[in-house]
């Protein structure tokens, strides 16, 4: 460790400090979703765990499975690809799995999110310069943006608006899920 990259002592307090000219590494994840590959974070995930059939939310759309039980907790079930292009959800496959993830939004009523795998997720490290923006001419709900990282097209989802949805399909009171062209 050198004091330059992981910081110093000054008064009691550790001081992190980068050094100049290095951009920062993100860890993040590509995840294999119906239809589409999404990047996240690492640190909004919290597990990946074996699909097992969600209990059904009564009125809930048809991109909400229901819930699972993760932890003494709750925790609704999405599918990603059928919410943001509006359609029907295929079956799960064989092969699919649910990654827990922070809902990022204030309820505590709901703290995690489950997104609907069909595959296994697989670690990259960004720097900033290796993602190369593609665009969102569709303006999707629920996408952040679209964007190719080491020649492999993602979209970075708007946690935030996914959580939001979530909530609301869950609990009741779902708002506009569509844009007006």
């Amino acid at each position: 460790m050198t004091k330059s990259a992981y910081g110093r002592q000054n008064g009691g307090r550790k001081r992190v400090l980068r050094r100049s000219g290095v951009p920062p590494e993100i860890h993040c994840m590509m995840i294999p979703a119906q239809d589409a590959t999404l990047l996240l974070p690492t640190s909004v995930m919290a597990e990946v765990m074996d699909y097992s059939e969600p209990q059904p939310i009564e009125d809930a759309p048809p991109w909400l499975f229901g819930q699972v039980e993760w932890e003494g907790r709750q925790v609704p079930v999405f599918d990603f690809s059928a919410l943001i292009n509006g359609v029907d959800p295929q079956a799960p496959s064989p092969r699919a799995r649910i990654m827990v993830l922070k809902s990022l939004s204030d309820s505590g009523r709901m703290p995690y999110i489950g997104l609907l795998m069909t595959g296994l997720p697989r670690p990259v490290t960004l720097k900033d310069s290796a993602l190369e923006q593609t665009g969102d001419e569709k303006k999707s709900l629920g996408v952040y943006s679209h964007v190719r990282v080491e020649g492999e097209s993602a979209i970075i989802p708007d946690m935030d608006r996914l959580s939001y949805l979530v909530r609301h399909a869950t609990f009741g009171a779902l708002p506009i899920t569509q844009l007006d062209q």
